[in-house]
């Protein structure tokens, strides 16, 4: 499996937009990404806020380190009455040779990769030990391709600053690395295209790059030695043969990682049972209360019932027995009347009644008059 960094800032369109690398653009014309796989990409940015964009972040970053140095390189345009020298902190960090540079990560090929997640971890430690190694390196934004049609890679951009006379910073490769201590590959040698810091720096960033995929376990499926234009005859055959160990060592390790994916699954399954026989358990108990609740309404309700026929029935009987003591007082009022009526009758006849009779009619009263009395205490 072959590790492949690759640096540039420019193409045959110019330097290298961010757009492509967060997909802010539209995907619909690019016949290399397949749209429905552009979420399984991750992002990142220095200022760690997903709601910005590469490019409003690289701006940002421009606008913070920058913008100093560049209004004073502007200031001295002006002084030497060259305004068409003049340039936007935009343009300074779009130019060619002070814009962000890329690098693309990537290990194996379309049909022979490792698994994304790993690959990522591999490159967020390579960026660590890049941001330590070259004090004026920074990482701008970062980004796992999952959804074109090679192996998943990472797209890396940063900017290397260095501090000028007046220390201010500005971004400048070769005076970065030269602040860094870097030394071309010959120091005593003249600086040519062949021999500069930046070939130093590359060298020390692949053999990095190879030991954190070694200490990764992929050590072994590393293809590190340059390699040759063409092979033939047996030893094409044990080329093949060891490519296709390789493959299958690659298999083998996206099948275990594929093997822990699936029983964190099967783990994350079994806990989010677990809640819903519990959650069910609960709605079952208040179903239960609320029948409970319910039935209890229903038989208070038969009881209220109950309680308002017997009062209806005490109260017509308190009714009745009302009505019949008024009658009996009514009775009891005329039988007054008529023994007053029968005593002055009594008086009016008395002179011409003998003895026997006028006693008669006496005890007749008086028997008249206990009845009533007794009438009156029932």
């Amino acid at each position: 499996m072959r590790a492949t960094i690759h640096n540039g800032r420019s193409g045959k369109n110019g330097t290298y937009n961010p757009r492509h690398n967060d997909r802010n653009f539209d995907i619909g014309n690019a016949e290399h990404i397949d749209p429905e796989r552009v979420n399984l990409n991750h992002y990142w940015n220095y200022l760690e806020d997903n709601s910005l964009t590469f490019e409003q972040a690289e701006k940002a970053f421009y606008e913070e380190h920058c913008s100093k140095h560049l209004n004073a390189v502007n200031q001295r345009y002006k002084e030497q009455r060259h305004p068409e020298r003049i340039r936007s902190i935009d343009e300074y960090r779009t130019a060619r040779q002070s814009c962000p540079e890329e690098t693309i990560l990537m290990l194996g090929n379309k049909s022979d990769y490792i698994p994304p997640h790993i690959l990522q971890r591999i490159c967020n430690e390579f960026k660590e030990w890049e941001e330590q190694t070259f004090p004026g390196l920074h990482i701008l934004d970062m980004a796992l391709h999952m959804d074109e049609e090679g192996a998943p890679h990472i797209h890396e951009r940063k900017a290397w600053l260095y501090t000028d006379k007046d220390g201010l910073e500005a971004v400048g490769q070769e005076k970065s690395l030269q602040q860094a201590g870097i030394e071309p590959p010959h120091p005593e040698q003249p600086r040519t295209r062949y021999n500069n810091r930046k070939q130093t720096a590359s060298k020390m960033m692949r053999e990095k790059f190879f030991e954190i995929c070694r200490v990764h376990g992929l050590g072994f499926m590393l293809e590190t030695a340059p390699r040759e234009k063409s092979r033939s005859g047996r030893e094409l055959e044990d080329y093949k043969a060891g490519e296709a160990e390789k493959r299958a060592q690659a298999a083998e390790l996206r099948a275990n990682a594929a093997e822990q994916r699936a029983k964190q699954a099967e783990q994350e399954k079994d806990t989010a049972q677990g809640e819903l026989k519990r959650i069910k358990g609960a709605k079952e108990d208040a179903q239960r209360r609320t029948r409970r609740a319910q039935e209890q309404a229903q038989e208070q309700e038969g009881k209220n019932r109950s309680l308002q026929a017997a009062e209806s029935e005490i109260r017509g009987r308190m009714e009745r027995e009302q009505r019949t003591a008024r009658q009996l007082a009514e009775m009891n009022q005329k039988a007054r009347q008529e023994l007053k009526e029968a005593k002055e009758q009594l008086k009016a006849l008395k002179p011409y009644l003998s003895k026997a009779e006028q006693q008669r009619l006496q005890e007749e009263l008086e028997f008249q008059e206990r009845e009533q009395d007794g009438f009156e205490l029932e």
